[in-house]
């Protein structure tokens, strides 16, 4: 059973009439419902592999590249960064680079920018709920059909 969190966001806003002097405010109050945290259970990487038939060299790039995953739920690369994973998983840079376009194509990972990779928050997460939650919500894909019916998937129901 799944209740929600009640998000309370206030703006106070102070605005002064310059010919009388007089101050006015505004306080606008925003309540956001954010349902709680889903169980959640440990998924081996290797299985996860497996998943999303990613090749053999997998689990020990995948394992390397999530421990780079920050609290805003991306992973940056930039040379160094690439040539450590490699060599602590015992592959090549090439082979790295090889992979990252395989957990693109698979939805597994997005290419934000240059060097900026974001894990999908439905499969991986750090940090708060909350800010898990909206990344959530932002993976969302919307497409539409010739005759304009919306259609909203998440990656992991896109296979189906």
């Amino acid at each position: 059973m799944s209740t929600s969190k009640k998000l309370v966001q206030e703006t106070h806003t102070e605005m002064v009439d310059h010919s009388t002097g007089e101050v006015t405010s505004e306080t606008n109050t925003k309540v956001i419902r954010i349902p709680t945290e889903p169980p959640y259970i440990k998924l081996y990487i290797e299985d996860l592999s497996n998943m999303y038939n990613l090749p053999k060299n997998s689990p020990d790039l995948l394992l390397e590249l999530l421990k780079k995953l920050d609290y805003e739920g991306q992973i940056s690369l930039n040379s160094s960064n690439k040539k450590i994973i490699a060599e602590r998983a015992g592959k090549a840079v090439k082979t790295l680079d090889n992979f990252l376009g395989e957990l693109v194509k698979k939805d597994v990972f997005r290419r934000i920018d240059t060097g900026l990779f974001a894990p999908n928050p439905h499969l991986f997460g750090r940090g708060e709920w909350r800010e898990i939650y909206k990344r959530r919500e932002a993976w969302l894909k919307v497409t539409y059909t010739e005759d304009g019916q919306r259609i909203v998937n998440s990656s992991l129901n896109e296979e189906e």
